[in-house]
């Protein structure tokens, strides 16, 4: 892959971190389009849990219906049943036989938060082909890749950033009224966050040295003339990413800063004392002082454990329970904080990990790169228990690993369910995110509460525009059609004219094809070009999206490839309604009178 196109879905790896509450934090962008549905959904948020290195699901998730089998795989490493939490001890959702789990001793919070509904263990969750390296694994995860050969397993964005720009289309860098806050916000030591969407960079603040109550100060006091002439080369790729992040900083570091300052955490919560909890703590503290943020991505580090997983001779001790257990405080410090500052309706916790480790031990008391794992849910919103049944022990692979075949969930199902069941996605919107079908069918992850009526489900779609319109002094009003003498005169120029005028058209540099050669009906005939605007309902002056296009004889705006066609936007937020704006060279230009519905 190369450097510029990694950068679409990693952090600029030279530059060091900025630390608010003291993690590295860096954001991503903001749109206009937040308020745009009418289902009280908007407020909605994620939390990604990442468990970097590779999570060993099976000592953290043991299938109780086979447990000699685990114990024959781990004669040193496993745990006894009698150190085991009986996930289904009559105390909270019941699952059947193929579904018995005992949690590592460690996960007693997981458990109360079982027991209230808020969890739901989804079990053998992978992908077609998984790749054993950490780096790649990772970036297929957060690119919507599926391991195999093709595109699918080289994409050069992130699906998160694919969801959020296919939500909110028109985002152009800024912070607009009543919505001040970035998209998306990654939190803690994690190059690559999946926030990169196919047209332009949601640039990551990334500097170092400062506590949320003096951002603004430390970002303000950088300064330097910004570059403006980026040359066509790899080198000016880079420059113009470096420039994006710097402006991103100067645009957000107030509003994190004021945010950050205007939250609280409740004092009846006491976080533990480790690097995940405070990542979680600050994310509570940004919602409670109003953030609107839709997804927050935090990471916890250290699952690769190829040795002394459990310590030699105790095997409820070692590395595995001390990131469990540092899982688990800071989980279970996160849901009741949000319980306490009344947010726990708005958030869903979901818990990854880039896949899983091997069912047979090595000779290091560890487990080496395996294939699949599990992921977990969180919140009041979940429909809790277990989403599959437990992994086959005896189905492993030529390494002990777990034996891809035997996949029940493709991670794309899990995160598509939350995108359309939690967030309101429409059917186009995933298919923008996850770029193929392996996101269906959904899962059964949110309750019949909280779940999305499907009445109000969103998302950017294709949108033919019908317009006609006339130019003043060129109208014949005998046949009610204009004059063509531009056209019969040829001098209608080939390619659209208004980028040279400062105009930015989506089909900046379009041709103007068959609708001039081709289109010589007395009629239909071709008289100029024109641009075709989108603008915002509420704030006309706002041009969303602009298209440069032909007008025909008889008034109707048309596509310049085939001088016929209406004009055509794609990625369009059909459930807006829009002011219709149409502007020539030599006219003034006009717009509707009141608001039309695209849909």
């Amino acid at each position: 892959m190369k450097r510029r196109n990694f950068l679409k879905i990693a952090s600029p790896l030279a530059a060091a971190p900025l630390f608010i509450n003291g993690l590295p934090i860096r954001t991503f962008a903001t749109t206009s389009m937040l308020g745009s549905i009418n289902c009280d959904v908007t407020d909605r948020v994620i939390v990604v849990v990442y468990l970097n290195g590779a999570n060993d699901f099976i000592n953290t998730f043991v299938p109780l219906d086979q447990h000699a089998i685990y114990a024959g795989h781990r004669p040193d490493m496993y745990l006894p049943t009698a150190n085991l939490i009986t996930l289904d001890d009559g105390m909270g959702p019941s699952v059947g036989t193929a579904q018995q789990l005992g949690l590592h001793p460690a996960l007693a919070g997981l458990k109360t938060l079982y027991n209230d509904g808020k969890v739901n263990i989804i079990q053998g969750v992978g992908m077609p082909d998984p790749n054993r390296s950490h780096f790649k694994a990772i970036d297929l995860w957060l690119s919507g890749g599926d391991g195999s050969s093709s595109a699918v397993s080289n994409i050069d964005t992130g699906w998160i950033g694919r969801f959020l720009d296919n939500r909110y289309p028109y985002y152009e860098g800024l912070p607009f009224t009543g919505e001040p806050d970035p998209l998306g916000v990654l939190l803690g030591r994690m190059d690559n966050g999946g926030f990169h969407p196919p047209h332009d960079h949601r640039f990551e603040i990334n500097l170092s040295g400062q506590d949320p109550s003096g951002y603004y100060s430390l970002i303000s006091s950088i300064g330097g003339l910004p570059i403006t002439d980026f040359p066509d080369s790899e080198h000016g790729d880079l420059l113009e990413y470096i420039m994006g992040v710097e402006n991103n900083v100067n645009v957000y570091a107030p509003t994190i800063t004021n945010t950050f300052n205007a939250g609280a955490n409740s004092a009846a919560v006491t976080y533990p004392d480790n690097d995940l909890a405070d990542q979680l703590r600050t994310v509570a503290r940004m919602l409670s002082g109003g953030s609107r943020t839709k997804v927050f991505m935090t990471t916890q580090g250290g699952y690769d454990t190829h040795a002394f997983q459990v310590d030699v001779g105790s095997v409820t001790t070692g590395a595995h329970n001390n990131l469990l257990s540092d899982m688990n405080g800071a989980i279970k410090a996160f849901q009741d904080d949000l319980d306490a500052l009344g947010l726990s309706d708005k958030v869903m916790t979901v818990v990854f990990s880039e896949f899983g480790r091997k069912v047979v031990q090595n000779g290091n008391y560890g487990l080496d790169h395996g294939t699949l794992g599990s992921m977990i849910v969180i919140g009041n919103g979940v429909e809790g228990g277990v989403t599959g049944n437990n992994l086959d022990l005896n189905a492993l692979d030529s390494q002990n690993a777990p034996d891809p075949t035997t996949v029940q969930h493709d991670y794309r199902q899990v995160f598509g369910s939350l995108l359309q069941d939690w967030m309101g996605g429409n059917d186009d919107a995933l298919a923008a995110t996850f770029l193929t079908g392996t996101y269906t069918p959904k899962l059964n992850l949110v309750n019949t509460t909280s779940s999305i009526d499907p009445n109000c489900y969103i998302g950017a779609k294709e949108v033919q525009i019908s317009v006609r319109i006339f130019l003043q002094g060129n109208l014949d009003t005998t046949t009610n059609t204009m004059k063509d003498d531009l056209r019969s005169a040829s001098l209608i120029p080939l390619e659209e004219p208004y980028a040279l005028l400062g105009f930015v058209p989506d089909n900046k540099g379009a041709n103007i094809g068959a609708g001039l050669s081709t289109i010589n009906d007395p009629n239909t005939s071709i008289v100029d070009w024109v641009l075709l605007e989108l603008r915002e309902e509420n704030a006309p002056h706002d041009v969303l999206r602009s298209m440069a296009a032909l007008v025909r004889r008889d008034g109707w705006v048309v596509d310049c490839n085939d001088g016929t066609s209406p004009v055509t936007f794609s990625n369009v937020d059909a459930n807006m309604k829009y002011q219709i704006a149409v502007r020539h060279r030599n006219h003034l230009g006009v717009m509707t009178s009141m608001s039309v519905d695209v849909d």
